[in-house]
């Protein structure tokens, strides 16, 4: 799941009885769908490397023991067409309206820079790594993460009483295991715990909490009955919270 620069969603779905990926893109602030069950030629090796100026940049997967990526496939949101492919080189990031890609010799890469919109390519770096790790580093650098808000692990001894307070409302008598994450967006508490049902099975919980009501104003259930703690269940974009229930579904609230 990815969040552009104009807020277009886009979201991967993964079929792994039929051996399908889809992938979907909607307007993340008013919900319109863009597009949904999108599939490129290649029906299942293949995933997103990243979305860059409404540009998503797909890879294909060389064999499925192998991890690596392979290939650049650049995909238009607007238009909804492949705008460029290069079948020799494999993405590394996108920065200053380039695309950077290498392709593997025998002991070394060799990076080259490419056009973000017609991929044609701009510069030949050669086997000069320092030049490309130092222009990936400023790429991460610049990145503008404060539109988003996180889960963190909750400790107890690090918060106020309040805090403790309305967390222990909803997890007292209850068996938690692993973490309580949580954060906060203005008066309102963000926080998910998993509870043990019985033995290897969990239920994975979102609540927010308004701490100047001492109100519940929102109880999710994320995961009815699972084997896996899951992190990273939530998140806020802008006044928009984001929930994962079910590993196959999105929840998106607007947070007033």
């Amino acid at each position: 799941m990815l969040i552009s620069d104009s807020d277009k969603l886009i979201l991967e779905t993964r079929d792994t009885k039929t051996k399908e990926v889809f992938f979907h893109c909607n307007n993340a602030i008013n919900g319109g769908k863009i597009f949904s069950d999108l599939q490129l030629d290649e029906k299942f090796w293949l995933g997103i490397e990243t979305v860059y100026r409404d540009i998503i940049y797909f890879h294909k997967i060389p064999k499925p023991d192998l991890p690596g990526h392979k290939e650049i496939i650049a995909f238009d949101i607007a238009s909804q067409k492949i705008l460029w492919q290069n079948n020799e080189l494999t993405f590394l990031f996108a920065y200053n309206n380039k695309v950077y890609g290498f392709q593997q010799g025998f002991e070394e890469r060799y990076f080259s820079a490419l056009d973000y919109l017609n991929g044609e390519l701009i510069e030949d770096i050669g086997t000069e790594y320092k030049t490309i790790n130092t222009l990936r580093s400023k790429a991460e650098s610049e990145k503008d993460w404060s539109a988003y808000i996180y889960p963190k692990i909750f400790v107890a001894e690090e918060n106020n009483l309040k805090i403790n307070e309305a967390i222990q409302t909803q997890i007292k008598n209850l068996e938690i295991e692993g973490e309580v994450e949580y954060n906060f967006y203005g008066d309102l508490l963000l926080f998910n715990f998993h509870s043990k049902v019985f033995e290897g099975g969990f239920v994975n919980k979102f609540c927010t909490f308004n701490l100047t009501t001492d109100k519940v104003v929102l109880s999710e259930i994320l995961n009815a009955n699972t084997a896996s703690l899951f992190t990273d269940s939530f998140f806020v974009y802008k006044n928009l919270l984001f929930l994962l229930r079910e590993k196959n579904e999105v929840i998106v609230y607007k947070l007033e």
